[in-house]
């Protein structure tokens, strides 16, 4: 027992550093933690941004007074960023794509020339672009039992 006290300056030097590598150990996993929850944030900031510029056509009926042809069809940005790179379906039924269209900024649009209601009634209508961070979005319009139904694809 007198071992123990005269040694006593040595157990409590050895006691302590036991003490620093197990607080040490437990900081590294706090740390750990910080820094998966640090990239979590990042990525969903990033995520945030996207959606801030993301672009999101739809095929609407526009009315006369805005062509110059009386009334018809357009593609319509609603979305919060431009849509460039713009390629849809042809407007006839045929299953080729276009790739005229103008960059269309947030609520511009684009009058489709010759889109025959009709005739795209058994067909799908498909625009394919890009938001300015390069991210592909596709919106397809077909119709079913007489109803219109679009559907948004993004990013690709």
């Amino acid at each position: 027992m007198l071992c123990v006290f005269v040694n006593l300056p040595e157990w409590i030097e050895a006691l302590a550093a036991v003490a620093i590598v197990i607080l040490t150990l437990l900081t590294l996993l706090v740390l750990r933690d910080y820094a998966a929850d640090t990239k979590t944030i990042a990525k969903v900031s990033l995520s945030q941004a996207e959606d801030m510029q993301k672009p999101f056509l739809v095929l609407l009926s526009k009315p006369q007074e805005l062509n110059r042809h009386g009334g018809g069809w357009a593609l319509e940005n609603q979305g919060f960023g431009p849509a460039i790179n713009i390629r849809h379906s042809d407007p006839g039924g045929n299953e080729q794509f276009r790739e005229n269209v103008r960059a269309l900024g947030k609520g511009d649009f684009f009058i489709m020339e010759g889109f025959n209601i009709d005739v795209m009634r058994n067909h799908v209508f498909t625009a394919e672009y890009d938001s300015l961070s390069g991210k592909r979005y596709r919106t397809r319009v077909e119709w079913r039992d007489e109803i219109m139904r679009t559907a948004f694809q993004g990013p690709l």
